[in-house]
């Protein structure tokens, strides 16, 4: 019995090398993309192109990346992040009134994402098969495949956000200072692009600033490196941003609406001083209230509207509770309600079930045993001692995006849409926890086999 389980114990330390050598990984991520742009793009592309979808926040960005390449920024474009009007406005370059072109590359970026998925997942364990399968559930998850029909950020946002991941930790697992700094600038790059897209990403800075001013000499290079390349990207856009606005901004001016609406009890809010965006609601705000509320300050006054929104926590301090339905409800624990009210809004009459299931699968199935294993993960480590773990470096890059979404889910607003471009990085953890939860049942099987075969003591 002692030889068999220092056997199993050795086999697993060693690895089968078929599951553990880095040299198929490249085949693999290629081999994952492919899979992925296969649904991508007969959905995006024949399915359900983006030019028959386009109203409410998809016109609002289209009429903002025509505009970009047509006349200069004004004051309301401030509304709206620049970054995906930015991409829109080159794809119009390329193809002047064509959105197959926008459709088309989204699905490229959304089997790219898979790519990169499957690239950040082995650095996990150091295992193909948490690559393959962290890289295929990716591929074939149909919210991400939903939006890349769609002329929204989430396509853009998740390969960004997935390259930035991916960047930031071979930077930080270099062997050289110079690598590091290189590695850790263009994830920097990469990561302000990503925040031009959703500004939401700075609730992610505070950790790279964290680690910065408190990790390990190499790991401070790596996020200074971040920081300083994130900075140089946001800065020129903020700087812009404040000249229209006559006051200091950074790169959108949603904000202050979207923390009012969060903790508010309106259906939707209007301005009463007009302007391009006179009304604005959420899918939570639309699922919860009836009351429609009016501000007399123009939406680009976020200041205003931050100030309304702690005035009703002050007045109603239950409403900083309530939130945490709407962080449930981000989280996919919506309970299902008819079209058009879906959790992953602007939804579709014909794929409600499986966005459904999507959404009531996506604890139990995906966050739940992440969890789980993280836990038992540092308990362990904590019973034998800080030993090296080749996959500190990718749990901590994936844990802390994924606190952060879960910041703005409570502070700004409870969607799945805010989730779901970081779902790739929660699956590579799930696959993770899924990989180690069979090694354990296997090596449980096989112990008690032999106890059957050795018989009675």
């Amino acid at each position: 019995m002692r030889s068999l389980i220092a056997w199993l114990d050795g086999a697993r330390a060693r690895g089968a090398p078929a599951l553990r050598s880095p040299r198929a990984l490249p085949a693999l991520a290629a081999l994952v993309g492919l899979v992925a742009l296969v649904p991508r793009w007969g959905f995006a592309v024949e399915e359900h192109p983006p030019r028959l979808y386009v109203f409410g926040d998809m016109a609002l960005y289209l009429e903002r990346g025509v505009a970009l390449a047509q006349r200069a920024r004004t004051a309301w474009d401030t509304f709206t992040p620049p970054g995906y009007p930015a991409l829109l406005a080159l794809l119009h370059a390329a193809a002047p009134g064509d959105l197959a072109l926008v459709g088309a590359c989204q699905a490229a970026l959304g089997a790219l994402t898979a790519a990169l998925t499957a690239l950040f997942a082995y650095r996990l364990d150091r295992s193909l098969a948490v690559a393959a399968l962290a890289g295929l559930a990716t591929a074939l998850y149909f919210p991400l495949v939903f939006y890349a029909g769609f002329v929204l950020t989430e396509t853009t946002f998740a390969f960004l956000l997935l390259l930035f991941a991916w960047l930031e930790l071979r930077a930080l697992e270099h062997g050289r200072d110079r690598g590091r700094a290189a590695l850790g600038l263009a994830a920097g790059g990469v990561l302000g692009l990503a925040v031009l897209v959703r500004p939401s990403l700075l609730a992610f800075l505070p950790w790279v600033a964290f680690r910065a001013a408190t990790g390990a000499r190499p790991d401070r290079r790596v996020a200074g490196a971040t920081l300083l390349a994130c900075a140089l990207v946001i800065a020129p856009v903020s700087a812009h941003t404040s000249w229209l606005l006559g006051r200091p901004a950074l790169v959108a001016t949603n904000g202050g609406v979207n923390f009012y609406l969060a903790h508010s009890a309106c259906r939707s809010v209007r301005s009463a001083a007009g302007g391009e965006v006179v009304e604005v609601s959420t899918h939570y705000n639309r699922t919860h209230f009836e009351r429609r509320c009016e501000l007399p300050r123009p939406f680009l006054d976020e200041g205003a509207y931050y100030r309304a929104g702690l005035a009703e926590i002050v007045e109603h301090p239950g409403r900083l509770l309530r939130a945490w339905t709407g962080v449930a409800e981000g989280l996919g624990l919506a309970p299902r309600r008819a079209w058009p009210n879906q959790p992953f809004w602007p939804g579709s009459v014909e794929h409600e079930a499986v966005l459904d299931a999507s959404s009531r699968l996506f604890v139990p199935v995906v966050l739940l045993p992440a969890v789980v294993h993280a836990i038992a993960r540092a308990a362990r480590r904590g019973r034998r001692g800080a030993g090296a773990d080749p996959g500190t470096h990718a749990r901590e890059i994936a844990w802390a995006i994924l606190a952060s979404v879960g910041v703005v889910l409570y502070v700004y607003n409870g969607n799945p849409r805010v989730r779901v471009s970081s779902d790739p990085l929660a699956l590579a953890l799930a696959a993770s926890a899924w990989a180690a939860a069979a090694r354990r049942l296997l090596r449980s099987f096989a112990l008690a086999r032999a106890s059957r075969r050795a018989g009675p003591p």
